[in-house]
């Protein structure tokens, strides 16, 4: 049976997690769950000292004690409790600092409960393993044992635990950036290709005073082939290292959590651009500024093309989608691609959009078979295009080329899932970059 402890001072907030809890049926097994209530911080404290609890859902916000000292308090008398903040604070300096002081998660208010379910799959393994194997806040990745905080723990058991790592950090964090995309798009692909093997791999996400670590463990089975190709398809990833069963991948962070451009540790192909060249997808300094340098007619049709592309792309994930759904999806992007092809602001955007529609059409078979696992990524890509045209010719952004990398690195990794079995087959000559 596992202990947990719900502390929030809303009463109808600690009713919706108690009935989530109670209501959780698990893919395989059974669970049992003993839970207890706490109004605030210090009834959280006491109680925690009183009883050992596998898992704590806190608040930040509350009378007394907030979250963040309570999670402090807690963390000093037990190391291997699981803290999970659960808060509707949309401010990231609270987040980061509840983070900072012992929890392991975060999830948004209102709760999502299919979020909430697949998280708690998650963290049911977390606990199991704890139990196993003691407390775990020795470090996962292969740089540092200097770990402040472990971030999230993600069991990669099916499409679904994959869809969800990849939503947490491209879609509810407030952290995005270019590198933290190309991070996330990377495991994103070895996760794929590991389930395709029937692998079950686990990712950790650590963070230190400088750096965030993401490190995924169970790779020993997989072709380092593959491994090969999915760093060669992301230039921007330079900065990780391997063993014969795991991979990490760091990058730093300045002390606003702002991600800065990754240091070289391993020393990279031909193939991949160098540090300097990566283009961050926000900043802080610049102005932003509204761009009218595409037509009005042009960019009306964009408009047009990415509304109905919209559509289809939120399709691609419901295991539903037709040939002709994919063929307009193709028609769509090579529409799109064409016409900002003829502006030299958005010429690199229509390149990719009109690469990734060849992509698509020579390879619709495989667009089908894998549009499950693409869903995510298709849903995600259509929001970045949507977001280009409202940020750029009509809210204001940075600079004209504010969604270049997003949008590029989005078309290029769903191309590269397309041709993934066509890259095995290849002789690719790519120096060693793995000793296994």
């Amino acid at each position: 049976m596992k202990k947990i402890l719900i502390a929030d001072d809303n009463e109808n907030n600690r009713i919706l997690l108690r009935a989530a809890l109670e209501e959780y049926v698990p893919e395989e097994g059974s669970v049992s769950f003993d839970i207890d209530e706490a109004a605030n911080g210090a009834e959280a404290v006491d109680m925690c000292t009183l009883k050992k609890y596998d898992l704590v859902f806190m608040d930040i916000m509350m009378p007394e004690m907030d979250g963040i000292e309570a999670t402090k308090r807690i963390r000093g008398k037990d190391p291997k409790v699981l803290i999970i903040a659960v808060s509707a604070v949309d401010d990231a300096a609270h987040q980061k600092e509840i983070l900072q002081n012992g929890a392991e998660d975060y999830i948004p208010k209102p709760v999502n409960i299919d979020i909430f379910n697949a998280r708690l799959a998650n963290y049911m393994t977390l606990i199991a393993s704890r139990r196993h194997h003691g407390s775990l806040h020795r470090a996962h990745n292969l740089y540092t044992d200097e770990i402040k905080i472990k971030k999230v723990f993600f069991g990669i058991e099916n499409e679904d635990d994959l869809a969800e790592f990849w939503e947490y950090y491209l879609l509810e964090t407030k952290m995005a950036c270019a590198l933290l995309s190309d991070t996330v798009r990377t495991f994103y692909a070895l996760g794929a290709i590991a389930l395709k093997c029937a692998l079950n791999v686990s990712i950790w996400v650590e963070e230190s005073e400088r750096y965030l670590y993401f490190t995924m463990e169970g790779l020993e089975e997989l072709d380092p082939k593959f491994i090969r190709l999915v760093l060669a398809k992301n230039p921007a990833v330079t900065d990780y290292r391997a063993e014969e069963e795991k991979i990490t991948i760091r990058f730093a962070i300045d002390e606003y959590g702002a991600f800065e451009p990754p240091v070289n540790a391993v020393p990279a192909p031909e193939v991949r651009k160098e540090p300097e060249e990566v283009a961050f997808a926000h900043t802080n300094v610049a102005e932003n500024a509204v761009y009218d340098y595409m037509d009005e007619e042009d960019l009306e049709e964009i408009r047009g093309y990415l509304a109905r592309l919209n559509s289809l792309l939120l399709v691609v994930g419901s295991g539903d989608i037709q040939n002709d759904e994919v063929e307009e999806i193709a028609l769509y992007l090579d529409r799109t691609g064409k016409t900002a092809s003829i502006y030299p602001q958005s010429y690199p955007i229509g390149q990719a959009l009109s690469l990734l529609s060849e992509d698509i059409r020579t390879h619709m078979p495989q667009f089908i078979e894998k549009s499950g696992s693409l869903g995510s990524m298709c849903g995600a890509f259509s929001r970045d295009l949507l977001s280009w045209i409202r940020l750029i010719f009509e809210e204001g952004a940075p600079s004209v080329n504010y969604m270049d990398d997003t949008i590029i690195s989005n078309a290029q990794m769903i191309g590269s899932m397309l041709k993934m079995d066509d890259a095995a087959d290849e002789a690719v000559d790519l120096d060693d970059i793995f000793d296994f």
